[in-house]
Order: C-alpha cells, then structure tokens, then sequence
C-alpha cells in the first residue's frame, strides 16, 4: 500500500511538473525563423503549452476574428469513435461551464452575431476549428469570447438528454452531406489509398458509433485532445496586442490537461501503386462524366521552407501552362471534353498528387482520355514555349504585386482565415512584402528547362492512375480493363510539338476623331460623396472616390433591362446567352486571345444578366484605369458572339440539369420555381432540348440593340484619382455613338399568378435519401423598401423558430432557413419560403410543425427579444457593409439611373432598419403569413420496386 501510494506521487508530481514546462505538441511558428514569418504577427506559447498567434489590423474598425484551431480531427479516432470528433464539435454549443443548454447561440445574438456565419465550427481529418466574428472589439466583450473559448476548451458538460437530442442533427446532417460527388469521393479515395485509414475517417462518422454515442464516449475523446498544449489560438483585429496579451494569459494559461497523453500513431500510409492502374464507378444521377490520370505517393508532413515555396511556385507555374493549353481547346472546341484542370501538389498533409482531369458527355469519355493523355506526354516530352512561359510568368508576378498593393486593405476575417490554413498546412506566415521580395526574382528567372523539368519531376513516379466515373455506363463485364486498353492505346499514339497560337494585339478599335463632351455635372449626391456627370450621348458615369480598399476599383457598366426583356417564347434563352457572352471574349480576339494580350494586367471583366439590367463588371488596379475603359468600349461596340462559346454553354447547360434533378435544390430550380409563379416558362429551368434548339441569330436578335443603342451607366468605386478617370471617361465614353435618353422605358412584363393553396409533389430519381418541405407564401415586389426591409427581418425570425422547434427540440433537420423572394421585375410578386430537408417519411410530420410555428405567430405574436436577437446582427453587419466598394456599386450605384431612390435608400438603410418594431413584423406576419393562401411543394426520393 505504501509503495503504491508513493509510485502514484511521484506520477503525480512528474506530471505537474511537466505540464509547468510544457512544449506544444504541433509548433506553428519556429522561433528561429521569424525572419521567414510576417511582421505583424506576434506568436507566443503558455508555460502549459497554449500556442497563440496575435496580429492587430483595423479593417474592418472596431471588429475582431477569433479561432480556435484544435490539432484533432477525425484521424485521432479510434475504430470505436468514428464520427465522435464532429459529434464534440456540436455538443459544444450545447452547454458548458459558462452557457446552459440553450443559452450560447443567444448569447451570439444578443451582441449582434449570426450563428453561422458570425459563431461556427467545423471538423476536418486533423483539426477542430471554433470561429468567433466579434461585432465589437470591446475589452469586455473580447473577455466574454476568451470566456466562450475556454469553455471550447475545457469546459463542456455533455449531458446525456443533450446527446441524446443531438444525434438527430447529426444523422440530418449526414443525409443533407450525401450527394453524388460525396459517393465517388468516398470510393475514389479507398482506391487511392489502399489499406489507409483515410477511408475509414470521414469527419462525419458512421451511423453504429453516432446512434450509440453517449458521455462517456465523447468525453474520452474530448479529455484526450482538448489540451492546452494541442491548441492554438488566434486573434486578428483592431485592438491593442499588449491587453489582449494578458487577457490571452489570464484565460489560458490555467488550462489543464484533463488525462496523461496516450501517443496516438496515424495510420496515414498506404499500399504503394506501381505501373498502370484503373478505377471505374458508375453513377447514373451524375450529370457528366470525369475522367482523371494522376499520380499519387506518400510524403512525410514538414515545415515547408524558403526553397520548398520555390519548387511550389514552379510547379504551379509548369501547372499553368498546361492549363492553359486545356482551356484553349475547351474555348476553341477542339476538345471533347466541356472543362479541365491540372493540379500537383499536397492534401491531407501527407498525399503528393499529380492529376490533369477533364469532365465530358458520358459517350465522349474515351476522345477525352486520349486527349489530356496527350496533352500531359506532349507537355513532358517536348516542354514549353517561351511565349507560353511568358504569359503565366507575368500572371503570377501581377498576383503578387495585387496582393501587395492590397496589403494595407485586407480584412480581418481573410487574414485569420489565411493564419488558420497556413498554421495547419504548415506554410510559411509570410506578408505579401515579403512573398513579393522573394518570389518576383525567383519568377523572373525560371526558364523553360525549369519548367520543363518542374513538370517531369511531378509526374516522375512510376506509376499512373487512371480515373472514370459519374453517368458513363461502361457495358462490358471488365470495364476497368476497358479504361486500360484506351488508355494505353493512346500512350503509343505519336505526339508533335505544340505550337504557339497567333499573338492578337489589343486594344484594336481606333476610336473616332469627334468626341461627345459632357452635358452636367452633379457632386456629393444627396450628400453620398457620388459624382454624377451625363455626357451628351447619354452615357452616364456615377463616381465614388473611397479609402476603403488602397490600389483598387470596382466597376460596373449598365445597360439594357436584363431578364426582364428575354423573349417570353424563348424561356431560358438568358441562361444561356450569359454563359455565351462570358466566354464569348471580343469579335475579333476570343477568351484566350484576350487573356494572353492582357497577361500581367491588374484587371478583370465580366458579363452578367441581372433581374433589370445587363452589366459589364470587373475589378482592376487604378493605374489600369485606362485599360479599363478600352476594354469597356470594346465589348459595347464589339461583342463577341462564338458558335464555340454556344456549343460549350449547351454541354455545360446539359450537364448541370442532368446534375439538378435529382437533387432537392436542382429539382427546385427546375421545377417548382415554375409552379410556383403560375407555370409561367419565365420561370424554372427549361429542358436541354429547349436550349439546344436555340442558335446563335436568337441571342444576336435579342441582345444587338441593346448593346447598339440603350443607354449606358457607367459607375466606378475605389481609390483613383477623379479627375483622371473623368479625363479618360471623355476620351472613351465621349467616343460611343449617341445613345436613347434615361430613364429606360419599363417593359410591361405581365402578372404573375401565385398558386394560392394548391400542393406539389416532386420525386427524385436518387439513391440518398432526403427530402425536403417547402413552404411558400405570397408577399410583394421589391419597391416598397420599407415592407422588403421588414420582410427580410421577419423571414430572420421565423429561420429562428425553425431553428429552435424543428432542428433543436426534434431534431428533424440540420439547416431549415427562411428567406423572402421579392422581384425587381414583376409587380406585385415576392415569395416567402420556408425550407426545412427531412427525410422521406416525415414530410407531413414537418408540414405540420410549419403549421403550427405560423399559427403561433400570426395568433401570439412576436415577442420584442425575438426581434431583436433577429434584429441586431443584421444592423452590426450594416455597420461593416457600408464601408465597402462591393456595396455602393451594387446597391446604390449601379443602375441608379433608371432608380434613383436607390440613393435615397442609402441615406435612410441604417436609421431604418433600428427603427423597425414588433408590431411591424406583426402586421406583415398577419397580412402575408396565411396557411390557406400558402403553396406547398413536397420534394421525395422516388421509391423503386425491387
């Protein structure tokens, strides 16, 4: 007895002793590279092994992101707690030492945090994540989020009646995870890696371990690797480091661990490949067909080093041009596949991956593996050209100085994002200073051997995979040794050198020697700070100088009315014309050609189909402003209209329906937003067969005046010097032919009919099993801003009631949410849903919780903390939304011509939205919230005889 005794103390006492001087078991930050390591970044370490890592920044002001990155994940599980490290990561929220059950998430809300976006967490193969976005970076309530964390930490309580209601979330969340890409991934990986255990530690677990998961499970896991010295905390924002230094030390520093460390050994290795090997997997509600040749191998997980960012570089770089060379042939359709991709590089920390892959039509599926087979040998027996070379080395040295002209500008969310990728991948924490000091030399003098070498070395192993799956129904009794024979077939196929495509210079339209001047100028707008000048052809130019985000501008070019004026017998012709428009380039340079003549240029541009207008819209550096109005004046006197880019949109279209209905999404998008607007073809999704009947001439019929003679708004936000861009806006803008006068004549688009009380049941032909129940109810348009304000907050009320009643006390569903539809087109119609997935014999059980959760709101009311829990993130994100560019070009600039009020409406948003009450809401609620005016879709697995 004594002797025993003793040897217990002395475990004690060595126990206590290390954790007084404990090391963190997974450094993040090497003390002796801190030359290597950003600056800003302050890193330190507990005496009982708390890692954190601290970088102040004040955009956005007066907001901070907090993370607490766990180093386990679903690889620690043993074969008996597959699922358990997600399981711990709900239960989490559901009690602990601080916050009953019930009390955190309403605890977010109450300081003006959505429980989602605002307070997550998520669970990986080797990492627990717990986020936190503060609406404020008060001392008090930073302490009240170290006091959260550390319940994260230490202090769950797990109950048993908790658990117990939390596995039906769970299981809800796995059916609404299953889908067909989660299937080929899963079969996929077991054949990449045999014999690993990767295969068998799906984050989401098994259904034997959550149906049985108790404390006592939980809680073995959660004791084992909830420990100080297997954490890292990390803070980004606007506060001052010293204070939350000692808030960090006061927290964290008493933490414990709660049981002596078992060395868990990964089990990460696998059975090496060798020689050629190929894998097959049906999946019939696959909308297309992918086909992959890869290499794979094992390699140990390190600290990547200065030379190792360089070999990373190159590869990607040697990546590029191959990339390159694949999108040409989609761009060109000299290929049978609708788009690929190339990739080399690292995953799951210890996987080595080579792949070039491609997506095509399931009966094309051998053309398409002969041709990146080829593509990839051409590119390792022959290399690269110089021209080729050029281009991706000006693309990367331009990415590099856009990150550093941004550096000042970067948000606190995106850098504790790239903190917690870097920390966990174990990357180096370099400033974009530094990345630009380093890697812009070393790019420049990569040379073609470099590459050509690169992209050998990659592909050195001695082994290849090659990959089919998705709808290709390969109808032979061994169509693994099929794929082979294609493949190897193709192998003893010659090659020739790739040779470079004509150069195409732009810009190539010379512009007219007479110019429209400007007609009026109108400054500081209803006191907004927008510049308003009409040039004498009808073109306007809204101006936003701003310092919310240094060395960029956004832009957005409107004309036309959008969907509204597509051709009502010609339903889904927008669909289509947008993706033939945006891979369409210029009439005389095509996608390729442009991206090749704009190689290194700071710029970006696209072409969209709004609800009420078309629009040309982009990003660039200001000192590209010119190219920006050159490229702008280009795509309105010469769009490019491809038979190339219509053949693509049709695949692609074909593809992703097929994808569509036999998902409940899909199969909404398809089918019940036609039912729900009356059947009107405006609606929904058309078949392919509709699509493929339209030409080239229908989208040129439809679009040619519009962009021939509507009047045009131009709008630029962002830091630029305005009388510069005025100056360029004469040149270019003043060069367009005279335009119509604003605002644009409405077209009168008809009434929509709503189908007041009917039901519909829609089936999905599918394996998973899942199901939805979709509410919907009519409300209005868009143009009572008041009503759609007080609309949006009284949907964010009811997503709470589905949250409590229908997710929380039954556990029927893992995200139900509600949201209000109002259109910008239609007068008179909007749609409020309510979308709750269940599983397929509980449709009616759900209807009827939405019944009784409407009911209670249009007979009882709202109470006022409802309101406001819903109401208070919504004004905290206010506060950060109106010091962005993306917001004053979107929302109040952008076709402000035809809208004026939408200036108005931004004077008034914010004292608008405080000002909204519970009676407010309970009016709306009564005058739209009726069960007998409601549409109800049913959306069900088909079920199939055996």
């Amino acid at each position: 007895m004594i002797r025993r005794n003793s040897t217990l103390k002395i475990i004690v006492l060595g126990f206590l002793f290390l954790a007084s001087c404990v090391t963190p078991r997974h450094i993040v930050i090497d003390p002796d590279n801190s030359m290597q390591t950003d600056p800003a970044i302050v890193y330190g370490v507990l005496s009982n092994g708390f890692q954190y890592i601290l970088m102040e920044n004040s955009k956005p002001e007066d907001r901070v992101n907090v993370h607490l990155n766990v180093f386990a994940g679903s690889m620690h599980e043993t074969n008996e707690q597959q699922g358990v490290a997600h399981y711990l990561e709900h239960m989490l929220f559901n009690g602990s030492e601080h916050y009953k059950p019930g009390e955190l998430i309403e605890y977010f809300q109450s300081i003006g945090m959505d429980f989602g976006s605002d307070a997550n967490a998520h669970t990986s193969f080797f990492n627990t994540v717990y986020d936190l976005s503060l609406p404020s970076a008060d001392y008090q309530q930073m302490d009240d989020a170290f006091v959260v964390i550390q319940d994260y930490a230490k202090g769950a309580l797990l109950l048993d009646a908790e658990i117990d209601r939390e596995r039906g979330i769970i299981m809800a969340e796995k059916r609404e995870r299953d889908s067909v890409s989660y299937r080929t991934f899963k079969k996929k990986l077991a054949f990449e890696l045999p014999g690993s255990l990767f295969s068998e530690r799906l984050p989401i677990g098994i259904d034997s371990v959550i149906k049985k998961a108790d404390r006592k499970l939980l809680n073995a896991y959660y004791d084992q690797w909830y420990r100080p010295d297997n954490m890292v905390l990390i803070v980004v924002g606007d506060f001052d480091r010293q204070t939350v230094l000692s808030m960090i030390t006061k927290r964290f520093s008493k933490l414990k661990p709660r049981t002596f460390f078992l060395k868990h050994s990964l089990l990460t290795k696998w059975e090496e490949h060798k020689g050629v090997k190929s894998f097959y997997h049906y999946e019939p509600e696959a909308g297309s067909t992918d086909i992959t040749i890869e290499t794979i191998s094992w390699e140990p997980f390190e600290t990547q080093t200065p030379d190792l960012l360089k070999k990373r570089t190159l590869n990607h770089i040697a990546d590029s041009i191959l990339q390159n060379r694949l999108s040409r042939m989609v761009s060109k359709q000299t290929a049978d596949f609708s788009e690929a991709s190339v990739f080399s590089g690292k995953y799951l920390r210890h996987l080595s991956l080579s792949a070039i892959s491609a997506v095509c039509q399931p009966d094309r599926w051998k053309q398409g593996l002969h041709q990146i087979e080829k593509t990839l040998r051409q590119g390792l027996l022959f290399g690269f050209t110089q021209t080729e070379l050029d281009r991706v080395k000006a693309d990367f040295i331009s990415s590099l100085e856009k990150q550093q002209n941004l550096a000042e500008s970067q948000k606190s969310p995106d850098l504790s994002r790239k903190i917690l990728t870097a920390i966990n991948q174990k990357r180096l924490l370099l400033s974009p200073k530094q990345r630009m000091d380093f890697l812009k030399p070393y790019i420049e003098s990569i040379s073609l051997q470099d590459a050509h070498n690169a992209l050998k070395e990659t592909w050195a192993k001695d082994h290849r995979l090659v990959l089919v799956s998705g709808n290709a129904h390969i109808d032979t009794q061994a169509p693994e040794a099929n794929i082979l024979d294609v493949y190897k077939n193709s192998y003893n196929d010659k090659i020739t050198l790739y040779k470079d495509p004509e150069s195409k210079k732009f810009p190539y339209l010379e512009l007219p020697f007479s110019k429209h001047g400007i007609k009026s100028r109108q400054d500081n707008v209803k006191d907004l700070g927008i510049t308003v000048i009409d040039f004498k052809n009808n073109i306007r130019l809204n101006l936003k100088k701003t310092d919310f985000k240094k060395n960029e501008i956004l832009f957005k070019v409107c004309f036309g009315q959008g969907k509204k004026s597509v051709p009502v017998s010609k339903p889904g012709l927008s669909l289509l014309t947008e993706r033939v428009l945006q891979s369409g380039g210029l009439g005389k340079l095509d996608t390729d050609e442009l991206d090749q003549a704009l190689a290194g240029k700071e710029v970006t541009m696209g072409f969209k189909i709004n609800e009420n207008y078309f629009s040309l819209s982009g990003s660039a550096n200001p000192k590209e402003a010119e190219l920006v109005f050159q490229l702008i004046y280009h795509y309105l006197n010469d769009p490019g209209f491809r038979v190339e880019a219509l053949d693509i949109a049709k695949t692609r279209y074909q593809q992703q329906y097929d994808s569509r209905i036999r998902t409940p999404e899909g199969i909404m998008r398809t089918t019940g937003d036609l039912f729900l607007a009356g059947n009107d073809t405006r609606f929904g999704l058309p078949r392919p067969v509709t699509i493929n009947q339209y030409t080239l001439n229908d989208i040129k019929d439809w679009l040619t005046s519009y962009f021939k003679s509507s009047p045009v708004e131009i709008s630029i936000i962002g830091d630029f010097d305005v009388e510069n861009i005025i100056n360029l806006a004469s040149t270019y803008i003043g060069a367009i032919q005279k335009r119509q006068s604003f605002p644009i004549k409405s077209i009168n688009t008809g009434k929509i009919y709503f189908p007041e009380g009917e039901h519909l049941e829609l089936k999905m032909d599918t394996k998973i099993d899942t199901g939805v129940v979709h509410v919907a109810f009519p409300t209005d348009d868009f143009w009572n801003i008041r009503q759609t304000r007080r609309l949006s907050v009284l949907s964010r009320v009811l997503s709470e009631r589905l949250r409590i009643v229908i997710r929380e006390e039954l556990g029927e569903t893992y995200s139900p949410y509600v949201y209000n539809d109002p259109s910008m087109s239609f007068n008179g119609y909007g749609i409020l849903h309510m979308v709750v997935s269940v599983k397929n014999d509980s449709h009616q059980f759900v209807f009827n919780k939405i019944k009784d959760i409407i009911n209670a709101v249009t007979a009882n009311g709202i109470s006022k903390k409802e309101m406001d829990l819903a109401l208070k993130p919504v004004i905290n994100h206010l506060k950060v939304l109106r010091k962005t560019n993306s917001y004053w070009l979107n929302s109040v600039m952008a076709n402000s011509s035809n809208y004026p009020q939408k200036f108005d409406w931004s004077g008034n948003m914010t004292d608008d939205y405080k000002s909204i009450t519970r009676d407010d809401l309970i009016l709306l609620a009564k005058k739209y919230l009726n069960n007998n005016r409601s549409a109800i879709i049913y959306i069900k697995q088909e079920t199939h005889k055996q």
